[in-house]
């Protein structure tokens, strides 16, 4: 896909929306990268701060808004989800 090209001032507020397709389970783990511009190295963000995450599980759909931009936030921003969350059944001995 090729990236959508958005241009704000510093100080403002960006929203990044991520829709997951074709999958037949609820989203459960969303993760998001970025990479810097000029760099080739892609980088994991932590949610949290100036990183706040909306999820709606049921139209598979999550966004990520970044607030208070400045230069060093210019990049490439890649999301991904998994979409089934797997299920695990632990018994005990004795």
């Amino acid at each position: 896909q090729t990236p959508q090209i958005i241009t704000k001032e510093t100080g403002e507020s960006l929203t990044i929306n991520c829709v997951l397709r074709d999958s037949t389970c609820t989203l459960f783990n969303t993760y998001w990268y970025r990479k810097l511009s000029g760099s080739t190295k892609e980088e994991s963000l932590s949610k949290g701060g100036r990183y706040v995450e909306t999820v709606n599980s049921g139209s598979k759909s999550f966004s990520l808004r970044i607030s208070d931009l400045t230069v060093e936030d210019s990049g490439t921003y890649r999301c991904a989800g998994t979409r089934c969350r797997a299920e695990l059944e632990l018994y005990g001995g004795g």
